[in-house]
């Protein structure tokens, strides 16, 4: 099993930091930041790596970008987040991004996707910070967790992947 300790500190902070907070929430400014930290072996090398790669990265559209939730298969327990029995999902790292301004959740998300491609997954579980009560549709920083899907949940999450070229039941399977 696929263990990778997430700082789950930070993450529920956050939601009681946006759930309990009053608008002057928004008097609060995220600093700049572009992190990424692949889990595993400390390699800031390759951390660097993957955001110079993003950053030459088009078209990322095919990584999903789940928003506060996990996908079927991943589980989150006391300070963790792990793959359970059955599945082969991988958890490649985290990235914090933010450009110390508010903007649109769909810019941040394209980040998310690029940084995400970069690295080697193909999905994100993100979660927004300092959301302008007026409009939900922006926030000022996303931290999100990458990850390489299990195909057959990859298949349930995108089904109109599945059914172009001539796809059966998971990527990389063609139909005859």
């Amino acid at each position: 099993m696929n263990l990778r300790p997430v700082c789950l500190s930070l993450v529920l902070g956050a939601f009681a930091f946006l759930g309990c907070s009053g608008p002057s929430y928004l008097q609060a400014r995220a600093l700049e930041q572009n992190e990424y930290r692949g889990y595993g072996e400390y390699l800031p090398e390759r951390d660097r790596a993957v955001l110079a790669q993003a950053a030459a990265v088009k078209d990322a559209a095919s990584v999903i970008f789940l928003q506060e939730t996990l996908p079927e298969g991943i589980e989150m327990t006391s300070h963790m987040l792990q793959v359970k029995a059955g599945y082969s999902h991988q958890l490649l790292g985290k990235l914090a991004f933010s450009r110390g301004q508010v903007a649109s959740k769909q810019d941040l998300i394209e980040h998310v996707r690029k940084v995400a491609l970069a690295a080697g997954g193909d999905a994100a579980v993100g979660l927004f910070l300092l959301t302008p009560p007026q409009d939900y549709t922006q926030a000022q920083a996303v931290e999100a967790v990458i990850l390489k899907l299990d195909p057959r949940v990859r298949v349930k999450l995108r089904p109109d992947e599945a059914k172009a070229g001539g796809v059966s039941g998971a990527p990389g399977v063609e139909q005859l």
